[in-house]
C-alpha cells in the first residue's frame, strides 16, 4: 500500500512545479502525503528553475481530507506520535508564506484538510464538479491544518 501513496513533482520547460498527491481512491492525507508534500514544496521554493507552483491530486480528485485509517492506528497502538503535525509548517509557513506563486488545481473532492491545502495556496481554479467542504464541522470538529487561522485572514469579517 505505501507503494500507491505518494507525492510526486515534475517541472516543466516553463518553470512551473505540478505538484501531485497520490493515495487512491480519495488522495487521503496519509503521514506519507504530509510528509511528501513538505518535501516537495521544499525543493519547488529551493529550485532556481522553478518559477510557479501547481498542486493538484491524481486520478480526478483532489485531496479527500485526512486519512481516517490513521485514527485507526492511534486506537490500536495508542501511539499519538504517529499523527502528523501539518498545521502551519506547510500550509501556513510553506504554502501561504512561500515566495513562489502556488495554485490549487481542484478537481473532484477538496475535503476538510484538503480544502484547507487549497487555502494555503495563493489562488485557486476548480472545475465545476469540484466539491468542497469541511465536513468535520458538522461532527463539531475544529479543522485541524491550519485552514482554521487561514480563513480567518481570507474572510476576517466570519
Amino acid at each position: 500500500m505505501a507503494g500507491s501513496i505518494r507525492v510526486t513533482m515534475e517541472v516543466g520547460a516553463d518553470g512551473v512545479a505540478l505538484i501531485i498527491i497520490c493515495n487512491p481512491p480519495v488522495n487521503a492525507l496519509h503521514p506519507i502525503i504530509i510528509e511528501g508534500l513538505k518535501e516537495k514544496y521544499a525543493e519547488a521554493l529551493d529550485r532556481d528553475d522553478v518559477k510557479a507552483i501547481v498542486l493538484t491530486g491524481a486520478a480526478g480528485k483532489f485531496c479527500g481530507g485526512f486519512d481516517i485509517n490513521v485514527f485507526s492506528k492511534v486506537h490500536e497502538t495508542g501511539d499519538v506520535s504517529i499523527l502528523p503535525e501539518m498545521s502551519f509548517e506547510l500550509v501556513s509557513n510553506m504554502m501561504e508564506d512561500g515566495k513562489k506563486p502556488s495554485v490549487a488545481a481542484i478537481q473532484g473532492l477538496a475535503l476538510g484538510g484538503g480544502l484547507e491545502l487549497t487555502m494555503g495556496c495563493h489562488a485557486r481554479i476548480a472545475t465545476p464538479e469540484a466539491q468542497l467542504g469541511l465536513p468535520e464541522l458538522t461532527l463539531g470538529v475544529i479543522p485541524g491544518a491550519g485552514g482554521r487561522e487561514l480563513g480567518i485572514r481570507l474572510f476576517p469579517t466570519v
